[in-house]
């Protein structure tokens, strides 16, 4: 993308999206956080795959396979959510395999703390990936309800921590003029 706001509203609907997913699994992991009545969270999903619609069209033109991965994990993730059956669970799998696919576009590509934090989201992305297989494939060890609620709140879990790490790696756009301001003013500070 050329212009710098067109960036930073690129960037924004990136962050709310990967924000809401990364929210929505917390909320599936703990019983104690509550993502809300139904109602709030089909707005909340539709409300994401917008944003990861405008996500993947903007980075089709601009040709950035990195933001590319991002809207497809998006979109995939909000229409499987309405989408039941056997084309829902392939979207969700096509969510998991691009959500990797953007944390290694980011190792690849990027340097320092986003480096790092690209690893987060290949890691956590990857691992969640092999746990929803398992937990679909492979019966739990016990049928106690304790052990139940850990197997299961496990790949949410994992999905929180992609998807918050996937949104602090694409909010990087909206908080540099806040660190150049801050630069600016440290810089012409007499008090240090």
């Amino acid at each position: 993308m050329g212009n710098t706001t067109g960036v930073r509203v690129v960037s924004a609907a990136a962050t709310v999206a990967a924000l809401v997913f990364g929210v929505e699994g917390l909320s599936d992991a703990s019983g104690v956080l509550a993502f809300g009545p139904p109602a709030l969270r089909l707005v909340a999903t539709v409300v994401a795959g917008v944003c990861g619609a405008v996500v993947l069209v903007a980075a089709l033109r601009s040709r950035d396979r990195r933001a590319v991965a991002l809207g497809v994990a998006v979109l995939a993730f909000a229409l499987a959510w309405a989408v039941p059956g056997p084309i829902g669970d392939g979207l969700y799998w096509i969510a998991r395999a691009a959500l990797v696919a953007f944390g290694v576009l980011t190792v690849r590509g990027l340097r320092g703390p986003q480096r790092v934090l690209g690893w987060v989201v290949t890691i956590a992305a990857a691992v969640w990936f092999v746990v929803s297989v398992l937990t679909q494939t492979v019966p739990p060890p016990s049928t106690a309800q304790e052990v139940l609620v850990v197997v299961y709140a496990i790949p949410s879990l994992l999905q929180a921590v992609a998807f918050l790490a996937a949104a602090v790696l694409v909010a990087v756009p909206l908080l540099r003029p806040v660190g150049t301001g801050a630069g600016s003013l440290w810089s012409s500070a007499e008090v240090r």
